[in-house]
């Protein structure tokens, strides 16, 4: 078969431009640094980075919403912390206005330093975060929650949480509502609440209470009424009227029934009651506002009155705290979810982009050596083509 020198020229055309694609392949991958640049050179490759790459992009924005996240319950873990210290400073002033030596001057004065601690709570209630945004208006965060008005402080968020991805499949609340936090607070001691007459005239004031036996204050019928015949003797009935238990009285000795138990400290008049009722919710506005009216009473109030009014807001003082220290140690529990999480998504990260690395990214000393192959192979093609296209029978005739 006769061979032209056309076509060992096109061939020859062909091969330098198959070596010239090749060289020029591994120049690119060089300076980029990737194995390819586009899918078309390695699908299975390019289809596996696609993937990877699209759960690295979820990874980076649950590390925004974790960062959001993060700041804000921040924002509401200080402001809880400031949110206690003011309860406890109100308490300290209504433990001084039971103080044997405080008049009716000094409760006023005291009383006016407890309306300056509900502005600053009132504050506190309020509170932004760095966004702009309130912290206690459930998911209605550009509503200020809380407001003085005539009838006393309102809220006006709603009692949503907002759910914040964080992770895969994993979820966290970046807030707690008003409504949680200062308004859904038991009174008493958490599951009943006694307090006297009003109309009592004898000196006895509720002091320690506390449940002995929750079933039993469960099968009950409360309220519950003492009533005292005199000095000593008493006579507990439930809602239906009936007599659950009787006795006599001794100063600073307790009081049991139904579950329940209580101690009187003082001397009670024939005709005095108490009253025993399931606990509700009571606000803390509306405690510290109670206690303001117990420390500037009407001229009419007696002073045992006076004194269990107190006695009560103390009490539902001592339940607001405890309801946010409750609301607190969930923010911190939340808080060290995030960090957790942080952790898991950072090494996910880690694992991922080392897959991706090992998929697409380039071995420079192999491409080194590639491209020095390559080179020389095509130089090495020109020189043979042009030594064969130099040949011609004339340079054997003698």
């Amino acid at each position: 078969m006769r061979i032209s020198s056309a076509y060992i020229a096109q061939m020859f055309v062909a091969s330098q431009d198959q070596q010239e694609t090749a060289l020029a392949n591994t120049q690119q991958q060089i300076a980029s640094g990737l194995q390819f640049s586009s899918p078309a050179q390695n699908p299975s490759a390019a289809t596996q980075v696609l993937g990877l790459q699209q759960t690295l992009s979820q990874l980076t924005q649950y590390g925004t919403n974790s960062s959001l996240a993060q700041s804000r319950l921040s924002v509401e873990d200080t402001t809880l912390s400031s949110v206690i210290n003011t309860l406890q400073s109100i308490r300290s002033l209504a433990l001084s206005a039971q103080s044997g030596t405080a008049d009716a001057n000094t409760r006023a004065t005291l009383a006016g330093e407890i309306q300056s601690d509900a502005q600053s709570l009132l504050q506190l209630a309020n509170t932004q975060d760095g966004n702009g945004q309130y912290i206690f208006s459930g998911t209605a965060t550009t509503t200020a929650p809380f407001g003085q008005g005539a009838g006393g402080v309102a809220y006006a968020g709603n009692q949503n949480q907002r759910l914040v991805q964080i992770g895969p499949g994993v979820q966290i609340a970046d807030g707690d509502s008003g409504a949680r936090v200062f308004q859904q607070v038991p009174n008493g001691n958490g599951t009943f609440i006694a307090a006297a007459n009003p109309a009592n005239t004898g000196s006895a004031v509720v002091g320690a209470n506390s449940v002995t036996s929750l079933a039993s204050w469960n099968a009950g019928k409360p309220p519950y009424t003492i009533a005292f015949s005199s000095a000593s003797a008493y006579t507990v009935k439930d809602s239906t009227g009936a007599t659950v238990s009787s006795g006599t009285y001794t100063d600073g000795n307790a009081i049991s029934f139904a579950g329940a138990q209580l101690t009187l400290s003082g001397t009670p008049a024939a005709g005095d009651t108490f009253t025993v009722s399931k606990s509700h919710n009571q606000d803390v506005f509306s405690t510290i506002a109670n206690l303001v009216s117990a420390l500037t009473p009407s001229s009419g109030a007696s002073p045992t009155a006076t004194a269990d009014a107190i006695n009560r807001a103390i009490e539902a003082l001592d339940q607001a705290q405890n309801t946010v220290s409750l609301v607190q140690s969930q923010v911190g529990s939340r808080l060290q979810t995030i960090d957790s999480q942080n952790s898991t998504n950072s090494s996910m990260q880690l694992q991922l982009q080392s897959s991706v690395s090992n998929l697409q990214d380039l071995d420079y000393a192999a491409a080194a050596t590639t491209l020095q192959q390559q080179m020389t192979a095509l130089q090495a093609a020109q020189q043979s083509f042009a030594r064969i296209a130099g040949l011609s029978l004339f340079n054997y005739i003698q």
